[in-house]
């Protein structure tokens, strides 16, 4: 079967590369659970969040992208509960996925200092490719450029697969400043291929996180804010041949927060590599932010810098951070 370059560029290189690695999210620093569940549990409290941002060069080739969560603390029980869903949706290509994920993670207290999330998860995903959206070398007329209604080539691949979906980790955090995290997720590494005669399975990806903040302004004096934070996000994930590295930096100042953050991409020479800033501000509950990426293909020709927007709110339920009055630390009340 011979298939229009576009689909091939798109759909392996952005599927495989891009989506399977789980990275929808630029603002990972801001919803920590999308890449590690653990961290739903960080902090003791309920929340809920949505999220939704888009990706492209154009229009044509715009990547739609949305994210929600709800996770709820069962305090007496030591253990909290997360359901997440989240969806791509690639319009010119007439292909989407949509993935719903149910998590369990059990606090353990090691000591009045520290303490361990464990996690557990299990997801079912859903992708689909709607023929009608796809060009093949027969459609074309290499005379005119016009693009006949049907073709001839046999089509040996199904519109729509599902799968469920394992995954494991934990995260450990002190109450003052430190926190480190690791995940594997597509554990039964399920089987994504649209083609019934082939088998294209996920590989198991890790990922491990590392987050600390500081104190800018502990005494409360000079032209800063009292609760003034610098809070430092890293995360290294590899999947098979394919690795990522994202890296953020945050200034927290009271009610507002700035950030910036780097994420790098590799897969067999080929690289993306994303510049990022970041705006959100704090109402009591409340957390509202965007995101604006730079992302820059290499190799590649000329014009195929493209740029991502994302936007999201989260609303927390722990009526205690009603009244944080500016103090918006991570590691507030911990």
């Amino acid at each position: 079967m011979k298939l229009k370059s576009l689909y091939i560029t798109l759909v392996i290189l952005v599927y495989n590369f891009g989506f399977s690695q789980d990275n929808i999210i630029k603002n990972q620093n801001k919803i920590m659970g999308a890449q590690n569940p653990s961290f739903y549990a960080f902090g003791d409290s309920s929340k809920v969040g949505v999220l939704t941002g888009s990706e492209g060069f154009n229009d044509a080739s715009e990547v739609e992208s949305k994210f929600a969560f709800v996770n709820h603390f069962f305090e007496q029980s030591n253990f909290s509960l997360a359901l997440d869903v989240k969806s791509i949706d690639v319009k010119s290509l007439g292909y989407s996925v949509s993935i719903a994920n149910l998590h369990y993670i059990y606090r353990t207290q090691f000591n009045y200092k520290w303490t361990f999330n464990p996690s557990v998860s299990i997801g079912y995903g859903s992708s689909s490719l709607n023929y009608n959206s796809l060009i093949f070398e027969d459609q074309i007329n290499v005379l005119t450029g016009s693009i006949a209604g049907v073709t001839i080539d046999p089509v040996n691949i199904d519109g729509q697969i599902n799968y469920f979906d394992l995954a494991a980790g934990f995260s450990l955090h002190n109450n003052e400043n430190l926190f480190f995290g690791l995940n594997a997720k597509h554990m039964n590494t399920p089987d994504t291929s649209f083609n019934s005669t082939a088998k294209n399975k996920k590989d198991l990806l890790l990922s491990l996180q590392m987050g600390y903040e500081y104190d800018l302004n502990p005494y409360g004096q000079g032209i800063l804010p009292s609760f003034s934070y610098l809070f430092l996000y890293n995360a290294i994930t590899m999947q098979g041949a394919k690795s990522r590295i994202d890296l953020f930096q945050e200034v927290i100042l009271g009610n507002i927060s700035i950030g910036l953050n780097q994420h790098f991409n590799n897969y067999e020479g080929f690289s993306i590599s994303q510049f990022g800033a970041s705006l959100s501000l704090f109402v009591q509950q409340i957390e509202l932010g965007v995101n604006y990426s730079i992302d820059m293909v290499s190799p590649g020709p000329t014009g195929t810098d493209f740029n991502s927007f994302e936007l999201y709110i989260t609303f927390d339920f722990n009526p205690d951070n009603k009244n944080k009055r500016g103090n918006n630390s991570r590691f507030y009340g911990l």
